[in-house]
């Protein structure tokens, strides 16, 4: 079904039918509801093309993905972009996602994007505390949401979890069930969410008597395989000393650590507490239940696809940036109980 089909069924001209289907203005509501009505009753869809040079919108959002390797296989990443592919399809917008090629990098990727008028829009993620995709999406005049923060984010759009706080509560959790001795595998500390985590881990032990020993604090660990070596190294630790929790900046972090006290013969959540972030649903499937810090990343990427549709459909001039801060919902399971309790003892489920 074309305009011109629906104009020869109705009796009325092009410009009358793509006008009342358009909402303008100069076409009355009587003659808009019959069209509207005859294009749904005959499955009229306008094409993606005719809708751009209509209203002058390019209908598609770009996601680069970063270019650490690790991060591609990321499950965080997986769920916050299913999420935003099905916003997105939901108002018959597109989703763009691309790598980055050898020798390049993201604004490499983003900058050509950009010229090449494929894309009305942007939504980054995994931001570095100093990050140059966002330095150049500020003066390129494209609409963008960043999920995360870097260390300056006044000016820009934004959603992110409040990854201190939430540290701080996982502490504070740890701290009431009796933990004193409380380690961290922290992440890469020039992304800002680790960063962030890690700062609240530290500001918590200090204001809550916590105790951090030496070596109880390993920056840079990134997936479970280096989580594996991380744990291992805590648990040379003579045994008087070694840590009875350990606090994981994710999700896939701590399933690492989990398979290091199990393969050292060491049981979780008696031995030693283990607990993550992100509320990845593998947290359910493995033995002990993970302790989680949740956050939702599948509405998360749904939200940014709300926000970056509303930047790339404003009438305003300049719209004022969207910032949103969400909190982490502590999500206890069996990976953690007060030191020397058995797993069995606390609830298995989410």
């Amino acid at each position: 079904m074309s305009i011109a089909r629906l104009a020869r069924h109705l009796g009325l001209s092009e410009g009358t039918i793509s006008r009342a289907l358009n909402n303008y203005p100069d076409i009355a509501d009587k003659t808009r509801e019959r069209v509207q009505k005859a294009a749904r009753e005959l499955g009229y869809r306008p094409s993606s093309s005719a809708r751009r040079l209509a209203r002058g919108v390019i209908e598609t959002i770009g996601f680069v993905l970063p270019t650490c390797r690790t991060q591609h296989s990321d499950p965080f990443l997986a769920e916050l972009l299913n999420g935003l592919a099905t916003e997105l399809a939901l108002h018959d917008w597109d989703l763009l996602v691309t790598a980055v090629p050898d020798g390049h990098d993201e604004v490499d990727v983003i900058d050509r994007l950009v010229g090449s008028g494929k894309v009305g829009g942007f939504v980054i993620a995994r931001t570095h505390r100093s990050d140059a995709r966002v330095d150049y999406l500020r003066n390129s005049g494209v609409p963008f949401v960043v999920q995360g923060r870097t260390d300056d984010p006044s000016d820009y759009s934004w959603l992110d979890i409040d990854n201190e706080q939430a540290f701080v509560d996982a502490v504070s959790y740890l701290r009431h069930l009796g933990h004193v001795k409380i380690a961290c595998l922290g992440g890469d500390p020039t992304m800002n969410f680790a960063w962030q985590r890690r700062n609240g881990y530290v500001h918590a032990m200090a204001q809550q008597d916590g105790h951090i020993g030496v070596g109880y604090l390993i920056d840079g660990i990134t997936d479970a395989v280096s989580a594996i070596d991380a744990t291992n190294r805590l648990l040379s630790i003579t045994r008087n000393d070694r840590p009875t929790a350990l606090l994981c900046v994710t999700d896939a972090v701590a399933i690492g650590a989990m398979q290091a006290l199990n393969a050292a013969g060491l049981k979780v959540g008696q031995d030693m507490s283990v607990m993550g972030f992100d509320g990845l649903p593998i947290g359910l499937a493995v033995q002990p239940a993970l302790t989680t810090l949740h956050q939702d990343s599948y509405e998360m990427g749904r939200e940014a696809g709300r926000m970056v549709l509303g930047l790339c459909t404003s009438t305003t001039p300049n719209p004022s940036p969207l910032q949103t801060l969400w909190q982490a919902k502590l999500t206890p399971r069996a990976s953690v109980n007060p030191p020397g309790t058995s797993p069995a003892q606390q609830n298995q489920g989410g």
